[in-house]
């Protein structure tokens, strides 16, 4: 983790904080409550100064931010005093709480417009319908939108596939659609095709290399009978004198059937032959669900909006998962510790030029913004979620 990722999670954090807090001061000034202070991020007082009975801070350490109320002080605890936060009404405490989290709601709303500006955004459109693949023999056309997958209404693309990605590829998979051509809906069941074939159990990078073959990026562990002769970095040129750019090529792995076969590489520089058993695996073909980019003002904003509604949902379906045991905790929950290792990897990326760890980091700031607003309502102690709770005992 480097110093520039960490003084980066800090401040990002200590703005999202003491949006949070000014959040509650707005709603406190708004509604005659009386405020004593209000002091942006913690530590020794770098500016100070007083208006309307109000002492303003800003402070050394740019990490959280607190808002200091009348009679919290107090050795009554402000029972005696008229003015003290405990002695307003409960309807306006109750508005005071919601305001730091409704704040970094709506921080996030804006800073995915801003974000989905540059970036552009995905509208639930299909995209392009590829032969061969689940969707294409659902009888789904391109232009259709998204509704729902398995009943699961879907707003955003981020809710589609956090929806999609919990249905394993071998299961089948239910969508509701909407014609763009008729404007009805209709349902069609996408239905995987699993096929048996042989491999040579590797990853590869896409394009050529230097050689004139494959880039092997990864080696499955139980290739060649769990005893693996590839290594990654190796690059490949020829299986059984049958060049990788030949269309025989991949009838050449498939009909060995499991047969030793002699690939030609080059590792380190020095070319020569190894040989190698194929691999047996079950495959699935693609679901070939891929959605278009959206585009105009409007739409924008729509998307900005329900987009961060999408983040709550995703939030609430996580920890569900989490409780049921279908994904483990660290999945669901992220500290600020994980949160600094996100933007440590962002911003440590080698191969992505500083416009798009921008543009990364500050969707990122949107995430946490709306992830911040959604942890604050949930009845824990020390947030606003319980005070909310207890606020609404009190009232019945």
């Amino acid at each position: 983790m480097s110093p520039l990722s960490i003084i980066i999670c800090v401040f990002g954090l200590g703005i999202l904080a003491a949006a949070h807090e000014i959040g509650h001061f707005l709603v406190a000034k708004r509604l005659g409550i009386k405020v004593e202070e209000l002091s942006i991020f913690v530590g020794p007082s770098l500016v100070t100064w007083k208006r309307k009975g109000i002492e303003y801070h800003i402070r050394l350490i740019p990490f959280g931010a607190y808002v200091r109320f009348a009679g919290l002080e107090d050795e009554d605890g402000g029972v005696a005093n008229p003015d003290s936060y405990f002695n307003q009404s409960k309807w306006k405490r109750l508005l005071v709480a919601l305001g730091g989290p409704v704040t970094n709601y709506l921080l996030g709303i804006i800073i995915f417009a801003v974000s989905f500006s540059f970036t552009g955004f995905f509208t639930l459109n299909l995209d392009t319908v590829f032969a061969g693949t689940q969707i294409a023999d659902s009888g789904a056309v391109e232009g259709d939108t998204i509704k729902s997958i398995n009943g699961h209404g879907i707003l955003t693309d981020l809710d589609f596939s956090y929806a999609e990605f919990a249905v394993a590829n071998t299961d089948p998979l239910q969508m509701t659609l909407r014609s763009h051509t008729t404007g009805k809906t209709y349902e069609v069941t996408l239905k995987p095709v699993i096929t048996s074939q042989y491999f040579l159990g590797i990853s590869r990078l896409n394009d050529l290399d230097a050689n004139g073959g494959w880039s092997i990026a990864d080696v499955n562990p139980q290739q060649n009978d769990g005893h693996p002769v590839f290594k990654a970095g190796d690059s490949l040129l020829a299986v059984n004198g049958v060049s990788i750019t030949d269309p025989a090529f991949a009838s050449t792995i498939t009909d060995s059937k499991g047969a030793e076969i002699t690939a030609t590489i080059i590792r380190d520089g020095v070319k020569q032959d190894i040989k190698l058993k194929t691999m047996f695996v079950e495959t699935v073909n693609d679901r070939g669900i891929y959605i278009k980019y959206g585009s105009g003002t409007i739409p924008l904003i729509k998307q900005s909006v329900l987009y961060s509604f999408s983040v709550i949902k995703v939030s609430i379906f996580s920890i569900h998962d989490m409780i049921t045991g279908k994904i483990a905790p660290r999945d669901a929950v992220t500290g600020p510790v994980g949160i600094a290792n996100i933007v440590s990897d962002v911003v440590n990326e080698p191969k992505t030029n500083s416009g798009q760890k921008l543009e990364n980091l500050g969707f990122l700031a949107g995430l946490i913004s709306v992830g911040f607003a959604f942890s604050n309502l949930l009845p824990l102690p020390g947030l606003d979620g319980n005070a909310l709770v207890l606020l609404a005992i009190e009232m019945i």
